[in-house]
């Protein structure tokens, strides 16, 4: 009685084991495939009316401040950065906002974007590369 006990314990824990494994293997490789290195838009960009954008490492800082973590992705439109929540230009600066839909920021190319589009009001402002790399 008490072997039969362990291999029907063995086999519910398979049957629980092997579909999670399976699961996780699968959201992994789309988490992979679906996006780019963190470090393939480093730099600082510059635009007149808003200030500097950096992109280091994964992480968006605007006028020296840190805002928001965001992937690196690819789509039918090209590269962009995806922040986990709102940015966009307004009012002379960059603006977080929890409360908005995430928009893409485009970038004009990969490996080495040289311009980096945010959402503005008016359509969207246009920050140009002032320096390739940070550390």
């Amino acid at each position: 009685m008490f072997i039969g006990f362990v291999k029907r314990q063995r086999w519910a824990i398979s049957g629980v084991a092997v579909p999670a494994l399976t699961a996780a293997a699968i959201a992994l490789f789309v988490y992979y495939e679906s996006g780019l290195p963190s470090d393939s838009a480093d730099g600082i960009y510059s635009n007149d009316c808003c200030g500097t954008v950096e992109l280091r490492r994964g992480h968006l800082i605007a006028n020296g401040v840190e805002l928001v973590s965001y992937t690196v992705q690819q789509d039918d439109q090209g590269p962009y950065i995806l922040p986990r929540t709102y940015v966009g230009a307004e009012s002379g600066g960059i603006v977080l906002d929890g409360g908005r839909r995430v928009l893409k920021l485009r970038l004009n190319a990969l490996p080495g974007p040289n311009r980096i589009s945010i959402p503005a009001p008016r359509g969207s402002d246009s920050f140009e590369r002032t320096e390739r790399r940070t550390r």
